[in-house]
Order: structure tokens, then sequence, then C-alpha cells
């Protein structure tokens, strides 16, 4: 079981990911805010940070920048809506994300890009 970290400011989407990582055995924190991210991150360690490229505050691209450099260990899953010349996902993965993810998508991509990320040792009890 890994330790999640979602971020999202779409409230829908970011319970829809909570609820299927949590179904698959995962614990799962949760914001809309990318500040929210780091002060937790600072209190506690998470094994990976699933975000979305566009927000308001902080997007997806300045997390993923953060995240990696300034906690190396964290694994990160970027998700975006956005297709054609505004697509970021090739850029947050340049950045150090693991794996992007092209919204909308099924429980079974979320739950194999999770898994290709933290490798086995991560995997959530079947």
């Amino acid at each position: 079981m890994a330790k999640i970290f979602v971020l999202d400011d779409s409230r829908s989407v970011l319970e829809m990911v909570v609820q299927m990582l949590k179904n698959a055995g995962h614990e799962v924190l949760s914001s809309s805010s990318g500040k929210e991210l780091f002060k937790t991150l600072q209190q506690q360690p998470v094994d990976l940070v699933v975000t979305d490229i566009f927000m308001p505050e902080q997007d997806g691209l300045e997390v993923v920048f953060k995240t990696r450099r300034e906690y190396a260990g964290v694994k990160i899953i970027a998700m975006s809506f956005m297709t054609g010349p505004m697509n970021m996902l090739p850029a947050a993965k340049l950045l150090g994300a693991g794996a992007i993810l092209q919204k909308p998508f099924t429980e079974e991509a979320l739950l194999a890009a999770v898994a290709k990320v933290l490798g086995p040792e991560k995997k959530a009890p079947a």
C-alpha cells in the first residue's frame, strides 16, 4: 500500500481519483492547492503525487518541477484534459513525471500508471 497525494482543482475529478485509489487499498491525501501539498510534504512523507497540470494558484508543471527538486524520492503522475498545442503532459514527463494520463481515464489506466511508477514494492493489496 502506498501513501498518495492527489492534487486537482476540479472537485469532481479530485473525489473520483481519491475514491479509485482508496478502493485499490492506498492511503490517500488530497487538496486543490499546491501550497497544501508542499505543507504536507514538509510534515510527512508520501510515495506518490498525482497532479493535474492546469490549476489556478500553482500549475502542475511547477508542482512536478518543485517536487522533483525538493523531494526527489517522491514519484509523480501528471494528468490533464488538454490536447493539441495546449497539451503539457509531454513537458511534465520531461520535468520528471514518471507517468502521464490524458483525462478522462479509466480506473484501470490510473491503477496501471500507479503500479508502473511505484513498482511492485508499493503495490496495493489484491
